[in-house]
């Protein structure tokens, strides 16, 4: 495990707000240990998150940290932040839910079709599925995506997918 402290730094982009710099070094040692330079991140030993080191450009790596995160463990633009690192070793780069395993368990159709995702898209599914804390819903959300996924071959179609979901009201 890597730790180091970071100032958080805003960054120009619509999407993301700020940023927290890795040291170069550490950035190497980790890169040696992943394939995909995915990692899973302590903030202030409070909020533990998979996520990506991502290029500057100029050779340096950072992480994105969202406002939301950055609420939850009380800290603003331009303050120090204690970081700790260690390579993610996960299926998927972030953790599957019980819920969507349980539904990719009893589709092996779906299962098939997931499987055949890039690992973006896998993430981006999990990802749809663990923001929702209702267990029940997670089941019903993992339901649709699979049924989409078998629908459309494989491939996904995100404006589909969301009205799918608007449809089944969650």
């Amino acid at each position: 495990m890597e730790t180091f402290t970071s100032p958080i730094i805003k960054l120009d982009s619509p999407v993301w707000t700020s940023i927290a710099p890795v040291p170069d070094a550490i950035a190497e040692r980790l890169i040696e240990k992943t394939t995909d330079k995915r990692v899973v991140c302590t903030l202030n030993g409070k909020l533990k998150k998979h996520c990506a080191l991502m290029p500057r450009g100029d050779g340096s790596y950072y992480i994105l940290v969202n406002k939301q995160e950055l609420k939850q463990i009380g800290v603003s633009l331009n303050e120090e932040i204690h970081i700790a690192l260690e390579p993610d070793r996960s299926d998927y780069g972030m953790p599957m839910d019980d819920e969507f395993r349980a539904v990719l368990d009893s589709d092996p159709e779906g299962e098939k079709h997931f499987e055949a995702l890039t690992p973006g898209k896998k993430r981006t599914l999990l990802y749809m599925v663990h923001k929702i804390k209702n267990g029940q819903k997670k089941i019903q959300r993992s339901i649709v995506i699979i049924e989409h996924l078998k629908m459309t071959g494989g491939k996904i179609d995100y404006k589909l997918l969301n009205r799918q979901f608007k449809e089944r009201k969650f």
